[in-house]
């Protein structure tokens, strides 16, 4: 790890975790499809960027594949009142995390005392999971080609803020951060079980803290896989 890196990573420091967290990339969107960046608050929470009806179907898909996978524990969480799921505030990501809470709704009807119908109304929206700020590219089409440009520049200096784009360094240290204050709340529960709904660089910048790498290696995929759209991911501190 590059000197100075454990700086922005809030997570530096911790020996483990002790809620289980689960990272959630929002499907399909209205921008991706039309590739454009969107991602100011202003455009972001705007539901005309929300998702496309493919990336609906992608993250339906995503939680009942999820749900099959851990319903035992997840039952167990929502019988505790203990899973809790997180979202950025973006339609985007909004739109997936109603998508899970539907899903785990009609998978399970009233729990204990948690009637199933609360679960969409129990999404915490949590500014800190937002996309990640593209600056003078807002708007912008070709954006397959703005990444390119600017991870290439992350590779090189995480910290950079070239074209007023939110840093790295800057995304990694809001999200462990986060990361770190629910896990405080979480160790008075017990076995919490931890959505987190976000984007694709928010995600996988989180990824390199919880691997304690810098944030210069989000888009090395040695360090970090791709991130699908849709997809439902285990974090895990190494």
């Amino acid at each position: 790890m590059k000197p100075g890196i454990a700086e922005c990573n809030a997570l530096s420091r911790r020996t483990a975790l002790a809620a289980r967290y689960f990272g959630v990339r929002h499907g399909e969107s209205m921008p991706s499809a039309q590739q454009r960046i969107c991602s100011a608050m202003a455009a972001g929470v705007d539901t005309a960027n929300g998702l496309t009806p493919a990336g609906r179907d992608e993250v339906t898909a995503s939680a009942a594949d999820w749900l099959q996978a851990h319903r035992t524990t997840v039952a167990e969480a929502l019988s505790r009142d203990c899973l809790w799921i997180f979202s950025s505030p973006f339609s985007r990501a909004l739109q997936s995390a109603e998508i899970l809470a539907e899903t785990l709704s009609q998978a399970f009807g009233p729990v204990g005392s948690l009637p199933a119908v609360r679960l969409r109304e129990r999404i915490r929206i949590e500014p800190a999971l937002r996309e990640r700020d593209f600056g003078d590219f807002e708007g912008h089409g070709d954006s397959e080609l703005v990444y390119q440009q600017v991870w290439r520049e992350d590779a090189l200096d995480p910290s950079h803020s070239r074209w007023q784009v939110e840093s790295a360094a800057a995304v990694q240290h809001r999200v462990t951060t986060l990361v770190a204050e629910i896990d405080t709340c979480a160790t008075a529960h017990g076995a919490v079980l931890c959505l987190l709904v976000s984007h694709g660089d928010t995600l996988k910048i989180l990824e390199t803290g919880l691997r304690r790498q810098s944030p210069a290696l989000h888009q090395d995929a040695r360090v970090v896989r791709p991130f699908r759209t849709g997809e439902i991911r285990p974090f895990k501190l190494d």
